[in-house]
């Protein structure tokens, strides 16, 4: 324990790592290196609750310097690791130093999906990267009134909503044929595209920009489609989704489609671990890719256990995530891409509904609730029986979700 653990990555997954290590009483060195030049902060409030806050000169940190000092958490920030050498139990750094480890965890995080179009350089187009970007685009906002965002995507919609409640002109560009339904499906779909539409919002959809158009200031002034359209325009903010963050590669270090882990948060490497959204897991039976919040967080402490005491602790926690969007709340519990059907409890003509997506034995694959966050627990308990859904008793909202189950 000379050297102790080595975090590699400062946001949500990496801050949770090192809190829990401390939490649970670990008294070894702790080391945390971060690229960012500022203390650990909360990305996802980014495209929230910050956006719309008036004063917003410093990024929503985690906690404030006192309490690294306290939990004797050594920050390296403004650093970068380049490569590992697990022979030595040694990482590198961009600026030459070698770090030395017990246990190394890689919580990198992901990187942003490029887009590729003519005039894409012009200044006024932004993605939403970091609190440095953030700042820049809150900015800008203020000198625009017709704003266009590239992607439907959870991102792109929270920025749209963010927008169109301070008065601009947002339209949403999406390729394809509905915003999210790859991930909600198509009833779902439309209550996202009329909620936006009813503030405002112009949603595109099958839609793809070919070109932005700039003036003699180099300042974007317009996106041209796909269709033909000339969308006129001061700022453009780009959502096109992510992939997991793989940078830090090793001959030895298993990667597919991200940094491959078990189901104890460990690597191909012995003492390397890794956590968040740079990995893919193992979950019923398939390893998954996961980019949401409150898995970089569960996953952070769970690896945290598991170096405390090895292999004292399975990743089976069930993925979640949420989206705030206006005054309403997404919910979504599981994890699918694919399903044989849904069924509806309530209406989605109404703000207050809830969406089960099932398997070819109508057992729960994933489940969305919306503005309904009290019975986040009773839909958590009805996915732990995975016994199949009677679909008449579902649909009924005066009968307990509990006992909607064929075994009720």
């Amino acid at each position: 324990m000379a050297h102790g653990v080595v975090i590699v990555g400062a946001s949500i997954a990496g801050y949770n790592v090192a809190k829990e290590l401390r939490t649970k009483g670990y008294q070894g060195k702790i080391t945390l290196v971060g690229k960012q030049a500022s203390l650990p902060y909360d990305l996802k409030e980014l495209s929230k609750n910050w956006m719309l806050a008036q004063e917003t000169v410093s990024p929503p940190v985690f906690r404030d310097e006192t309490f690294y000092e306290d939990e004797k958490i050594t920050l390296k920030l403004g650093t970068e690791i380049v490569s590992i050498d697990p022979e030595n139990h040694t990482v590198q750094t961009n600026k030459k130093e070698s770090i030395p480890y017990d246990q190394l965890v890689l919580a990198i995080g992901s990187t942003l999906r490029m887009f590729n179009a003519p005039g894409v350089d012009a200044e006024g187009i932004f993605y939403l990267r970091d609190f440095e970007n953030a700042q820049k685009i809150k900015a800008w906002d203020k000198k625009s009134k017709d704003i266009v965002i590239v992607g439907a995507g959870f991102i792109g919609l929270e920025m749209a909503s963010t927008f169109a409640q301070v008065g601009l002109n947002v339209t949403v560009i999406e390729h394809a044929p509905l915003p999210l339904g790859r991930i909600v499906g198509e009833e779902a779909s439309h209550y996202f595209s009329n909620m936006h539409r009813s503030h405002g919002v112009t949603l595109l959809t099958s839609e793809d920009i070919t070109a932005f158009e700039k003036d003699e200031q180099g300042h974007v002034t317009a996106a041209l489609t796909a269709s033909g359209k000339k969308i006129n325009c001061q700022m453009v903010i780009i959502g096109i989704g992510v992939v997991p963050n793989t940078s830090i590669a090793h001959p030895d270090l298993e990667v597919q489609r991200g940094i491959v882990v078990n189901e104890y948060g460990e690597t191909s490497l012995p003492d390397v671990y890794a956590a968040g959204d740079c990995t893919v897991w193992p979950y019923q039976g398939e390893l998954v890719h996961v980019e949401h919040w409150e898995h970089a967080r569960a996953h952070g402490r769970c690896v945290a256990h598991n170096i405390i005491q090895p292999k004292s602790e399975v990743y089976a926690t069930r993925p979640y995530f949420w989206t705030d969007e206006y005054d309403q709340t997404f919910e979504y519990l599981g994890h699918t891409l694919t399903w044989n059907q849904t069924v509806t409890r309530g209406s989605s003509d109404e703000p207050k509904f809830t969406i089960a997506y099932l398997d070819e034995n109508r057992r729960p694959l994933g489940v969305l609730f919306a503005n309904n966050a009290e019975k986040r627990a009773d839909i958590a308990a009805l996915m732990d029986k995975n016994l199949p859904i009677n679909l008449d008793r579902f649909k009924d909202p005066t009968i307990s979700i509990l006992e909607t189950t064929e075994s009720s």
